[in-house]
């Protein structure tokens, strides 16, 4: 049976630019509403491939004769694993906002920079990634695919990194 889907329902991102009296903000936005994704790191973090190897604590409520109101699969202690096989305990949602890109400078005062011998001087803070915010549990629901037939499947893909850069722009 078919479950979720890896295509959201719309994606959107939000410019803002601001600027005041030397001081200038940008900030960029990004999100996608409505995507399913499969998180295939828990085969590795839930259920490993070891019968007593670590595990999440999430497996502390996995499901048992007395504990049958829960989401996560039984354990076995063959091999391979039962509970790895495909289901929708590794289904979660896709949505997220991100702030992708912030940027607040400022330039320096006509006064300033006609005594330093520039046309201007603007220094500026830069952060990427800073945030996002999401219910995914797997560790960035923005998945690349590697192809057409992984599109949605989280398989252990590195999130992308947050950055900060603190430069200056001097023109002559």
């Amino acid at each position: 049976k078919v479950i979720g889907s890896p295509h959201p329902d719309f994606t959107y991102g939000i410019n803002i630019n601001l600027g005041y009296n030397g001081f200038d903000l940008a900030a960029f936005f990004n999100g996608s509403q409505g995507n399913d994704v499969y998180n295939y790191t828990k085969v590795f973090s839930d259920f490993g491939y070891f019968f007593n190897g670590n595990r999440n604590a999430r497996v502390l409520d996995a499901w048992t004769p007395s504990n049958t109101n829960t989401t996560v699969p039984a354990l076995s202690a063959s091999y391979p694993l039962e509970e790895t096989s495909s289901n929708t305990y590794f289904l979660e949602d896709g949505s997220f906002l991100r702030l992708k890109n912030l940027q607040i400078g400022y330039t320096l005062p006509e006064s300033v920079t006609e005594r330093i011998g520039t046309d201007s001087v603007r220094i500026y803070l830069q952060g990427t990634n800073l945030f996002t915010i999401t219910s995914y549990e797997g560790y960035d629901p923005e998945v690349v695919a590697y192809d057409n037939l992984s599109l949605g499947i989280d398989y252990r893909v590195y999130p992308f990194s947050r950055t900060l850069s603190l430069g200056t722009n001097i023109k002559f």
